[in-house]
C-alpha cells in the first residue's frame, strides 16, 4: 500500500498530526470542562481553559496555577470510588473498567477507564497497521483469510474482582472480556488472531494458555504476523515451542488435546477439552483435514530440529512477513534475541501502539526503528525537561516546544481524569517527521510536512540505583550492558549476549555496592567470564555514568558485584512471582530495581557457582 492516500493513516495524519497543538490545546479544554464538577477539580480549583487558536493565556495560567499531579493525589478519590461506590470523584464520564498496574516501579494502581478512552484507543488501532503497509511492498499485503498470530489474555466475567458497584477490575489486555466497545469487537478479535477469545477465557493460567494458542497458530501454515506486546513474552512463547515441540506437534497430528499431558494436568473441565478439540479439528479441516495434519506435524519437528540456528519463527511460517513486540527503552536488550528466533526474512517491527494503564499515547512512526508519533487526541502532553525531573514542580513544555537530541519526563491530562500527571516515562525526542526511507511514508499533500516530533521510549524515573546522588538510571545499565557484551566479543573473542538483567543497592556493607544479576543466553561461558565480569561492568558503568565514577574514585561506593544466574531465572520469576490471577504476564514490565527481600533472595539462590 505504499503510496496509496486512502487509508487510516492519511486520515489520522491530515486531519490530527498535521495540527497537533491545536488539537492538544481543544482536547484540554473539553476534559477540564466534562470533569469540571468531579470532586478532584472542585477540591483542587481546577480552572477551565479557553483553546482559542493562537491565544495560550488561559493554558499558561492553568500550567502556572495547577500543580503537577502523582497517583498518590488520587488514592484517595479512586479508594472511594473503588471500595465506596463515590462517583465523580475524578471523572464524570461512566467507569466501564479500572486498569490494575503490574505495580513494576512501586505500589500496583487502579486506573478508572472510561467508553471514551477505548474508542481513542480504537483510532489509534486502527492507524497503526496502516503504517506497517504502508512501508512495505504493495504484494506482501496479505489475502483477507490469512491470520495473524496475537497472543490474547482474558478470563471469564465471573473471575474479575469488582469494585462495590460492579465494576470490573483487572490487566487492561483483558477489558475485551469484560467491555465490548464497538458491536461486534469481540468476534473480529478472534477472527483475526488463531483462536476464538471465548476458549482463551476458559484456561485456567497463562502457561497453559499460551500453550493452547501457541498449538493453533502452528496448526496454520501461513500466518503473516507475530504480534506480543512485550519482548520478553516474545521469547517466552518462542521458548514454549522449543520446549513443548514433540507435544504441540501431536495435537496437531491427531487433531486433539487429549494427548498432551499439560492439557490434561491443568485443564480438569472435559467440556473444555472437547471445546478445544473441535475447534482444533476445524482450523485443521481448512488446510487439508487428516493428511495435512501429518504433514503439519513433521514439519514442525524437522523446523524446532534446527533451533540452533536463526530464523526458527521463519521456518515454521515460511510466508511470515513481521514480528511486533516492544524494543524501545528498557526491552532494547532483547532486540538481538528476538532478531535471532525471526532470521533476516521477517521484519522485526516495535509495537505499533505506545500505551500505559494510564492509557493510550502514541502510534508507530516507523517499521525500521522504535519511534512513536505522541496522540494528541487522547491526551494532552506537557514535557518536564530530563535535568528537572527530581524537582517536585518543575516548569513545563508543550508538544509544540519540544526539540531533537533531548530527553522528557512525559506529563499527561487525560479523559480519564488525571490532571497535569507525571508518568514517570522518560522519553526522548528523537527528530522531526521527513520524507525519508526509515519513516513510514507520507501522502503527497500537504506537500509541506509540519513540525511534528517523533519520540522514543527512554526509561522509568523510578528505576534508578541511587546511594548517595550519583542517580545511575536504568538507561545507564542498559549501555553497560551493551559495551560489556562487545568488550567480550572484540577482547576475548566470546560470541555470548546479556538476556536479562535486574539489580539493588547493597547498603549493608561498608562501602555500600550495585549488586546486578545476569543472564546469559549460554550458561556455558559462565566459568570464562565470572573472574573478570565485576570489574568489566564496573569499567563500563563508570563511563556510562560520570557522577557514579566520582563516588567510586572518592570511594562512597565500592566496586559492583555481577551475580549470573540460572538460564531461565527471568522467565521463571515474571510467571511464579509477579503474577497474579488479575495481573497478566502480557502486561508485565522488566523488574530492573529489585525493593523486596523476597525478590533479591530468588535471585540469589538461583546464581551459577
Amino acid at each position: 500500500m505504499k503510496g496509496s492516500d486512502a487509508d487510516a493513516f492519511v486520515s489520522y495524519y491530515r486531519q490530527v498530526l498535521c495540527h497537533q497543538q491545536k488539537i492538544n490545546n481543544e482536547l484540554l479544554e473539553n476534559i477540564l470542562r466534562n470533569n469540571h464538577s468531579c470532586a478532584f477539580s472542585t477540591d483542587r480549583s481546577i480552572p477551565l481553559v479557553s483553546a482559542k487558536e493562537g491565544d495560550y493565556t488561559s493554558i499558561n495560567d492553568f500550567r502556572e496555577k495547577v500543580p503537577l499531579t502523582t497517583y498518590n493525589d488520587y488514592r484517595d478519590y479512586l479508594d472511594r470510588t473503588v471500595h465506596d461506590a463515590a462517583i465523580n470523584q475524578v471523572v464524570s464520564d461512566r467507569i466501564v473498567y479500572f486498569a490494575l498496574s503490574s505495580g513494576t516501579t512501586g505500589k500496583a494502581k487502579t486506573i478508572p477507564i472510561t467508553k471514551k478512552l477505548i474508542r481513542k484507543f480504537m483510532t489509534l488501532a486502527r492507524c497503526a497497521p496502516s503504517v506497517v503497509w504502508r512501508s512495505l511492498p504493495y504484494e506482501l499485503y496479505p489475502s483477507p483469510e490469512r491470520r495473524s498470530f496475537v497472543l490474547l489474555s482474558g478470563q471469564q466475567p465471573k473471575s474479575f474482582l469488582r469494585s462495590a458497584n460492579g465494576t470490573p477490575m483487572g490487566a487492561l489486555s483483558q477489558i475485551l472480556s469484560v467491555f465490548s466497545p464497538l458491536p461486534g469487537i469481540r468476534l473480529m478479535a478472534s477472527n483475526f488472531s488463531v483462536i476464538a477469545l471465548d476458549l482463551v477465557e476458559r484456561m485456567p493460567d497463562f502457561h497453559t494458555n499460551a500453550f493452547v494458542q501457541l498449538v493453533f497458530a502452528l496448526a496454520i501454515p501461513d500466518l503473516f504476523a507475530y504480534i506480543i506486546p512485550f519482548a520478553p513474552e516474545f521469547i517466552h512463547t518462542v521458548k514454549l515451542i522449543e520446549t513443548y515441540m514433540e507435544e504441540m506437534s501431536v495435537c496437531i497430528a491427531s487433531a486433539s488435546f487429549n494427548c498432551s499431558s499439560l492439557i490434561q494436568q491443568k485443564i480438569h473441565d472435559q467440556k473444555v477439552i472437547i471445546h478445544l478439540n473441535q475447534a482444533l479439528y476445524e482450523t485443521l479441516l481448512e488446510y487439508g483435514g487428516k493428511a495435512y495434519q501429518l504433514k503439519r506435524s513433521e514439519y514442525i519437528r524437522k523446523a524446532c530440529m534446527e533451533k540452533v540456528l536463526p530464523g526458527l519463527l521463519h521456518r515454521l511460517w515460511p510466508n511470515l512477513i513481521y514480528a511486533a513486540t516492544t524494543l524501545g527503552g528498557s526491552f532494547s536488550i532483547y532486540k538481538e534475541q528476538v532478531q535471532f528466533y525471526c532470521g533476516n526474512h521477517v521484519v522485526v517491527t516495535n509495537f505499533m501502539v505506545y500505551s500505559a494503564s494510564e492509557g493510550y499515547f502514541g502510534t508507530t512512526a516507523s517499521i525500521h526503528t522504535d519511534e512513536y508519533f505522541l496522540s494528541p487526541a487522547t491526551a494532552f502532553f506537557e514535557f518536564i525537561r530530563e535535568e528537572d525531573v527530581h524537582q517536585a514542580q518543575p516548569k513545563t513544555l508543550l508538544l509544540s516546544e519540544i526539540e531533537p537530541g533531548h530527553q522528557y519526563e512525559l506529563v499527561c491530562t487525560t479523559d480519564a481524569g488525571l490532571i497535569r500527571y507525571r508518568m514517570g516515562d522518560i522519553i526522548k525526542c528523537t527528530r522531526f517527521l521527513t520524507r525519508t526511507e526509515d519513516l513510514v511514508p507520507l501522502p503527497t499533500e500537504p506537500k509541506e510536512i509540519p513540525r511534528i516530533p517523533l519520540i522514543s521510549i527512554g526509561y522509568r524515573i523510578g528505576n534508578l540505583l541511587d546511594v548517595i546522588g550519583e542517580k545511575t538510571t536504568e538507561q545507564n545499565l542498559i549501555d553497560t550492558i551493551k559495551r560489556t557484551v562487545d568488550d567480550w566479543k572484540q577482547q576475548q573473542d566470546i560470541l555470548v549476549n546479556i538476556s536479562d538483567f535486574t539489580s539493588y543497592a547493597e547498603l549493608d556493607a561498608f562501602p555500600p555496592h550495585y549488586v546486578i544479576f545476569l543472564e546469559l543466553t549460554d550458561d556455558q561461558s559462565f566459568e570464562i567470564l565470572k573472574s573478570t565480569v565485576n570489574t568489566t561492568f564496573d569499567r563500563n558503568l563508570r563511563q556510562c555514568n560520570f557522577v557514579y565514577d566520582r563516588v567510586r574514585d572518592a570511594s562512597y561506593l565500592s566496586c559492583l558485584k555481577c551475580n549470573f544466574v540460572r538460564n531461565g531465572t527471568f522467565s521463571t520469576f515474571l510467571h511464579e512471582k509477579l503474577l497474579t490471577d488479575h495481573i497478566s504476564p502480557i502486561q508485565v514490565k522488566p523488574h530492573r530495581l529489585l525493593k523486596n527481600e523476597q525478590h533479591i533472595q530468588y535471585f540469589h539462590e538461583h546464581r551459577l557457582i
